[in-house]
Formats: structure tokens, C-alpha cells, sequence
């Protein structure tokens, strides 16, 4: 990435690095030391608090940004998190972590961190999420410098909200994406999986029958689908990346990547129904990480629901992740071509799905195929 393509987000930003293996954070340092107008250190949380509440005093403002490592010694990075947004629940932070703390990132997640790098570090890694958080951080100020114009002036009232609502809605994608690239970055054949179900379930929405009663879901569940295998975060690698055909018990492992996810989608919909007094998107993607397993005739997992029992977002989503699966090359399988794909998925028409969505589906898939086509290396 072009250096002052990410200097144009970083130049005036004030940042606060903490690690505790001092090698990296030299190296790291001197990367970071490029990009930001002031760059501090610290070797552990407790170092690290300190430095922050010290830098609050000394600017009445808080850091721009934080980069923390997890485990150290004296505080941990996730206490010295929580200690953090005590003080400032606004706070932009980016951890960085190894692949064995998925229970921590899981936790961290639902504490409402995004931005992650997974340890060793990779400069190209590291950079990316730089730019992605440093954008957001941006985005940010502009809407509250805009905010503080607008109280003062109504003129071009319209065009202002809807220029802001659509950025703080690129933000919120950013902030999922950073989560998706989490997973495939765990996920090696996940690739771009999500974003070619985001487009297969967008299509199969837009020519559904009785549009009026789906209405408000068109834009809300492709957007939730990219979380739909939120769970195989948690689900051991030497399973999930086997290239060989699963054992029974390795099997069972691997279907509780529905009910986590489910469950960590669910849970952060409750965080937010709690602030909101109303579901969000999370629900959405609770529903279908949950569920885009069941089958239409009841035999498929987690709960056996049938028919219209299964959620409408699990039902479209179940076609869209099955075509792509079907389509795509794993370690232990070649990729199958469009038309064998099209045949399998027709010949479960009322077995594992919806007759109506497979209906759409068949009208449609040459769109289907062009899309998996376009976009095999996003």
C-alpha cells in the first residue's frame, strides 16, 4: 500500500504502543514511528495506564490510538483494556495477539474491539489494519467537527446527514471486515468466502417473491451474512484445515461452530438492544449463524428446526453457503463446476432447503456462476 496513501490518516494521530518482548516492540516502533506524529511506549499495562492517564492530563484529550499486546507481566493487556475504557469507552484500540488466545479475542470482541494482528507480526498485516483503524479514527473526528457546524448552521442540512450517515456506515463495515479478516486469517480456505455469500444472498433477496413483507431485510441480512461462520474461531485448526474426511467426533466438533457463533452474535445484540431499546444487525446474524445449517426437512443441525421454523435469513444464507462450498477448492477436495453444483443443490429442492428460495435460485444461476467467477480473489 502506497506509503501517503495511510501517511493521510496517521500524520496527525498521537498513538501509545505497549509490549512487553522489548525486541518487537523496537522493530515495531520503528514502523510505527513513520506514520504518527507521536508515538509512545510502554513495556506492560500498569506502564501503560500510567502513560495514559498522564498524557490525559498534560492534553485534556486521550490518545488517538492504542496497540497492545495480551499477555505481559505486572497487567495484562486485557485488564489494562478494561482500565482503559473505563476512562474512555470511545477509545480506538488495536490488539495484538497469537492464534493460541482465542478465548480472550472472543471476549474482546464482545467488549467491542475490531481491529486485531495476529502475532508474529507481519508488516503488510500491520499496515493494513493501521489504515483501516487510522481511517475510522478520521472519519470519527470529521463527524464531530461536522456535528459542531451544524448546530450552528442549518444550510445543506440533508446533504451533511446523508455524507455522514454513509460513512459512519463504511466505518461499521470496516469494523465487521476487521473481524472477517480475523477469522479467514485463522480459517485458511476461508479466502474470499464471505464476501461471494454477501453477494449470492443479496441477489436471491432482490428476486424473491413477496418482497413487501421482507422489505426491511434486504439490506440487513447480506450484511449480517458475512458473519455467519463467526464460531470456527473457536473451532481447533487441525479440524477445521484437516485435509482429510472428518471423524464422527471431529464432525461434532465442528458443528458447534453454529451455536457459538450464534451465541457471541446474540450476546453483542443484547449489548446493543440494552443501549438501543431494539434489535440490530446482530440479530440477524445470530439467526443465521445459528441456523444456516438446519434443513429444510428437520434433520440438520443445530436444533432440527424445519420448514419455516428456520429463520428466512438462515434459509437464504443455507443455499448461498452450500453453492460456494460446493464451488470452491478445499485441502481436501477439488472444486466442483457450476453445473454439478446446481444439479446437488436442485436435487435437495424440499430436503435441506427451502422449495421457493431454490425456485429463485435456479432462475438465477448464471448470476450465481458469474459472481463466483468475479470474484475468487478479492
Amino acid at each position: 500500500m502506497d506509503f501517503s496513501k495511510i501517511l493521510k490518516y496517521t500524520k496527525d494521530l498521537k498513538a501509545l504502543y505497549v509490549e512487553d518482548d522489548k525486541s518487537l516492540l523496537e522493530d515495531t516502533s520503528e514502523i510505527l514511528e513513520d506514520y504518527f506524529v507521536r508515538l509512545d511506549t510502554a513495556v506492560n499495562g500498569q506502564e501503560a495506564i500510567a502513560k495514559y492517564i498522564k498524557y490525559y492530563e498534560e492534553n485534556n484529550t486521550y490518545y488517538d490510538l492504542i496497540l497492545t499486546d495480551i499477555n505481559m507481566p505486572i497487567m495484562s493487556g486485557d485488564i489494562f483494556i478494561d482500565r482503559v475504557q473505563e476512562l474512555n469507552e470511545e477509545q480506538t484500540i488495536i490488539v495484538m495477539s497469537a492464534h493460541n488466545e482465542p478465548d480472550k479475542l472472543i471476549k474482546l470482541i464482545q467488549k467491542g474491539i475490531s481491529n486485531f494482528i495476529l502475532k508474529p507480526v507481519k508488516p503488510i498485516q500491520l499496515i493494513d489494519t493501521l489504515y483501516k483503524a487510522c481511517k475510522a479514527i478520521v472519519a470519527h473526528k470529521n463527524l464531530i467537527i461536522h456535528n459542531n457546524i451544524l448546530d450552528g448552521i442549518n444550510y445543506s442540512l440533508d446533504l451533511e446527514i446523508k455524507n455522514l450517515t454513509t460513512e459512519i456506515t463504511a466505518i461499521k463495515r470496516l469494523s465487521v471486515e476487521m473481524i472477517i479478516n480475523l477469522i479467514e486469517s485463522y480459517d485458511d480456505d476461508t479466502g474470499s468466502h464471505v464476501k461471494r455469500i454477501e453477494s449470492y444472498t443479496k441477489l436471491l433477496l432482490e428476486n424473491l417473491p413477496n418482497q413487501n413483507s421482507i422489505a426491511l431485510l434486504t439490506e440487513s441480512i447480506p450484511f449480517a451474512s458475512l458473519l455467519h461462520d463467526t464460531g470456527k474461531f473457536l473451532i481447533p485448526k487441525e479440524i477445521l484445515n484437516k485435509p482429510s474426511k472428518l471423524t464422527e467426533e471431529e464432525f461434532e466438533v465442528m458443528k458447534t461452530h453454529t451455536e457459538i457463533g450464534g451465541r457471541i452474535l446474540e450476546k453483542a445484540n443484547d449489548t446493543f438492544k440494552q443501549e438501543f431499546k431494539k434489535d440490530g444487525y446482530f440479530k440477524i446474524a445470530s439467526d443465521i449463524a445459528f441456523y444456516h445449517h438446519e434443513k429444510w426437512n428437520g434433520t440438520g443441525y443445530p436444533k432440527g428446526l424445519r420448514g419455516k421454523e428456520i429463520p428466512i435469513a438462515a434459509r437464504i444464507v443455507s443455499i448461498a453457503d452450500v453453492y460456494d462450498a460446493l464451488r470452491s477448492k478445499r485441502v481436501y477436495k477439488d472444486g466442483f463446476s457450476h453445473e454439478k453444483s446446481v444439479d446437488i443443490i436442485l436435487s435437495e429442492r424440499g430436503k435441506s432447503f427451502d422449495p421457493d428460495i431454490i425456485d429463485v435460485f435456479i432462475t438465477h444461476n448464471v448470476d450465481f456462476n458469474n459472481i463466483f467467477l468475479a470474484n475468487q480473489e478479492l
